[in-house]
């Protein structure tokens, strides 16, 4: 059973980046400028964990950010961070 948690935690955990790399992909067309994308996920019999950091330009503005997220066997945990100008 416990397994079964950890897994579903880092099922829940890798959703959002997956459909947030969907949501950005159909943006494509709209960007102006250079940009940055950089994913790492991870996971092992402990938990599991995935960072994505995003930067570029759209519609002549700047924009950065980074999200943070893990699981683990004593919970889960969630950071993030943005910027525009």
């Amino acid at each position: 059973m416990r397994s079964f948690a950890k897994a579903a935690a880092v099922v829940a955990l890798s959703a959002p980046l997956v459909l947030g790399g969907a949501g950005l992909a159909s943006a494509a067309p709209d960007d102006d400028g250079p940009a940055y994308e950089k994913s790492v996920h991870s996971a092992n019999a402990n938990g599991g964990s995935c960072t994505r950091i995003v930067s570029g330009f759209k519609n002549g503005k700047a924009y950065f950010y980074k999200v943070t997220r893990t699981a683990g066997p004593n919970g889960a945990w969630g950071s993030g961070t943005g910027s525009h100008s």
